[in-house]
């Protein structure tokens, strides 16, 4: 089914890369709903870039020139969260030295962006529920009523109908912040976007921008990416320290992708780096060596066995001097 849209989509200058359908999609539906004041819920598996899409939809509002604000409701300790939100008089409670300014009072006019809202404590979304409902909110240890002139921007990567299923989200809450749903797409579901997302983190680098040769850049393109966007982030940096200005090629891709040990037991079969038969010491000495170049795996091996935790500490370290000293 083709989906018209009577909306221009959001320019790629709003930090959304990508030309692929999936993307051209987000894009498109965020321009929708960002001329309204409808609560966004954003949906979508950790490092797809909720957050960069709910700034691309607050810049696109009537209330971009206001403040976009982003709290993360699952890194703050529940008894801290309240405060973080409402803020509080000084000597409300022990240790309320000064006045603080809540995140609401902090978003006035503009986007308030709550983060990890699976991971809300049950009692915070009453409180949240009431805010929202109401349009109002207090300081703790005041009196004095406050309008939440914001506009609420939610994410979550948690299924939250199974949370309502399980008693850990109110049911009231969800369709309060879900009004206009939007599902971020993962990497793996826009794999062309690979080359223009490497493009746009590769930039800062400058003369030590990586390059890639093209069966590498394939290989990148076929890669699951488990970690979405910002695992491709830490690769380029990972493959801007292990460039020395010739393109990276396949082995060197391999060498600097993140996989669980099953899926690099499996890539390294198929590259015939190690053999499907259990190796001779020596033998396994090579192919870690292939692996994990500069390790001395002979030596790790030695004693019987290999620290795995070790020996990727030691390859980070390298990576690291290498750094500081060029």
């Amino acid at each position: 089914m083709t989906v018209s849209w009577s909306t221009p989509p959001l320019p790629q200058t709003h930090g959304l890369i990508g030309d692929s359908a999936a993307m051209a999609q987000l894009r498109a539906l965020l321009a929708q709903v960002a001329r309204t004041e409808a609560s966004v819920l954003i949906t979508g598996p950790s490092g797809s870039g909720k957050e960069l899409a709910a700034r691309a939809l607050h810049l696109a509002s009537p209330r971009a020139r206001g403040p976009f604000v982003a709290v993360n409701c699952g890194a703050i300790p529940r008894e801290l969260l309240e405060s973080e939100l409402f803020g509080h008089e000084r000597g409300a409670f022990t240790g309320a030295h000064q006045t603080r300014v809540g995140k609401f009072e902090a978003a006035a006019g503009g986007t308030l962006f709550l983060d990890e809202i699976g991971d809300m404590p049950i009692d915070m979304q009453v409180a949240l529920l009431r805010v929202i409902e109401e349009r109002r909110f207090e300081r703790i240890g005041s009196a004095r009523l406050q309008i939440a002139d914001v506009r609420i921007v939610s994410a979550t990567h948690r299924d939250l109908e199974a949370a309502i299923a399980a008693g850990r989200f109110r049911e009231d809450l969800y369709y309060r912040l879900n009004v206009f749903p939007v599902a971020m797409p993962s990497l793996g579901e826009r794999r062309e976007d690979v080359p223009a997302l490497i493009a746009h983190f590769a930039a800062p680098y400058g003369e030590r921008a990586p390059a890639f040769v093209s069966e590498a850049m394939g290989r990148l393109i076929d890669h699951d990416w488990p970690g979405n966007v910002r695992e491709l982030r830490n690769f380029v940096e990972r493959a801007a320290i292990r460039s020395l200005g010739e393109p990276l090629g396949v082995a060197e891709v391999e060498a600097s992708l993140y996989r669980p040990v099953a899926e690099a037991i499996g890539a390294a079969l198929r590259l015939g780096v190690v053999s499907p038969r259990p190796p001779t010491p020596p033998e396994a000495a090579r192919s870690l060596a292939a692996i994990f170049p500069g390790l001395e795996p002979a030596r790790l091996l030695a004693r019987g066995g290999f620290d795995l935790r070790a020996a990727m500490g030691k390859l980070e370290r390298g990576f690291i001097e290498a750094a500081l000293a060029a």
